[in-house]
């Protein structure tokens, strides 16, 4: 992820090309945070004002890139955002925010990161039956195991990459025959995590945009989805086998699994 620098805050133009490509970089559970308010001055030294004051990026990264800045910068939130049909969705994990406000600011938004800003949940979305306070709250968690399925899917990516440059340093000076046989191997191990397929993900998203009786139909499916996917983690030896490796990689892949498919069952309580 692309973080913001002292230099990016420093005109206009600076902080829309770095938020543009900061929202290029976007992935599953990317953290974000908003600020009342700042001020920009472009490069013929004309003023912006930001409100509210929105980046891609840890907030411990930019409350102290903004002392230098004017405005009243008051901390609203924070939370993780992901890309959903080319939109920045924004889930709010700490703190308010204003959908309307957001909303009337829409055009200036999708001017700095050339895609359009939506709430996926968080205490001021309009979200579907929001007039059930019980509903809106099981929105919210639904939404929130998506992104944690999303987050630990690519978690896992990552540690397999880990493991696939270990073993090939490893055996960089193996026989062609032994080089087959890791390959082998490689292929088994996409194979096993292919299991892991999009379908938890699209199920809790359906679940959380639906209400009613279809909300519960589809948080059936959602259940069976959760249940196989447990019973994948728990029987596939490959799973185990890869957390045992002598590589020094450490994957914990079987309770990072089970922990985020907990999670999405806790979501449908």
């Amino acid at each position: 992820m692309l973080l913001l620098k002292a230099q990016d805050l420093e005109t206009w133009e600076a902080f829309k090309k770095a938020s543009r490509a900061a929202a290029m970089q976007i992935k599953d559970n990317t953290p974000f945070c908003v600020f009342s308010d700042v001020q920009l001055n472009d490069a013929s030294d004309k003023p912006h004002v930001l409100k509210p004051f929105l980046v891609v990026g840890p907030i411990n990264v930019i409350t102290p890139l903004l002392k230098d800045l004017k405005g009243t910068k008051k901390f609203l939130c924070s939370g993780v955002c992901s890309l959903e049909q080319n939109k920045i969705s924004l889930v709010v994990h700490k703190g308010k925010l204003d959908h309307g406000l957001l909303k009337s600011r829409a055009p200036i938004f999708k001017d700095l990161f050339g895609k359009e800003i939506v709430i996926s949940a968080g205490d001021d979305q309009d979200q579907p039956a929001a007039t059930d306070p019980k509903a809106a709250v099981q929105h919210a968690k639904l939404t929130q195991a998506a992104l944690h399925w999303d987050g630990t899917k690519n978690m896992v990516d990552t540690r397999i990459n880990e493991l696939v440059r270990a073993v090939k340093a490893h055996y960089a000076k193996a026989s062609p025959e032994l080089v087959k046989e890791i390959d082998k191997s490689m292929q088994k191990i996409d194979a096993t995590l292919g299991k892991f397929d999009r379908r938890l993900t699209d199920s809790l998203k359906a679940s959380a945009g639906a209400s009613g009786p279809a909300r519960e139909a589809e948080m059936k499916k959602t259940k069976a989805i959760v249940e196989e996917f447990k019973r994948t983690v728990k029987s596939e030896r490959m799973i185990a086998h890869i957390d045992q490796n002598p590589f020094g990689v450490k994957t914990n892949l079987q309770a990072s699994l089970l922990d985020s498919l907990n999670k999405a069952e806790q979501s449908m309580v």
